[in-house]
């Protein structure tokens, strides 16, 4: 295990803990504290989201459009600072499926920063990682090339 003479306060014998990291062992200005032992974390996924229930802001989801744009608008629950979520979209073929925010929280890409809502068309996966509890970064949405467009529309509504 790479970290378990570095393990400061252990959860389980050698296996997990958090480790204090010095100015003086990683250059930065301030110390730091880790999580480590595991080789990597599992995060949960959820295969069967739907309509009726909003997305966790946490975890891998898999969104399904249906065959009509209307009954394929999910909700995604507020970020979590500094927690992660993927939403994985099937191939939609020529159907929209959308994920909106639960309290009109932003997407924040490179493509704005006033964005609501996901929609795909083409199926994919992007990230999201809170920023606030009222803010979404969203990793890698971007419009594309100028020969390929992305993945992932973002606008304010469905």
């Amino acid at each position: 295990m790479a970290y378990s003479n570095n393990i400061n306060t252990s959860i389980r014998g050698e296996r997990l803990g958090l480790q204090k990291m010095t100015t003086a062992l990683h250059g930065g200005r301030v110390n730091h504290e880790y999580l480590v032992g595991p080789d990597t974390f599992r995060h949960g996924v959820t295969t069967n989201e739907s309509t009726d229930t909003n997305i966790l802001p946490f975890g891998v989801s898999h969104v399904k459009g249906s065959s009509a744009d209307s009954s394929s608008v999910f909700t995604l629950d507020p970020p979590v600072p500094g927690v992660e979520k993927a939403l994985y979209f099937n191939s939609t073929g020529d159907t929209a499926c959308y994920v909106k925010t639960k309290n009109s929280e932003t997407i924040h890409t490179t493509l704005g920063s006033s964005m609501t809502t996901i929609k795909s068309t083409i199926g994919g996966i992007c990230r999201l990682i809170g920023v606030t509890t009222a803010i979404w970064a969203g990793i890698n949405i971007t419009s594309g090339t100028s020969s390929q467009s992305g993945g992932f529309a973002l606008t304010t509504s469905t």
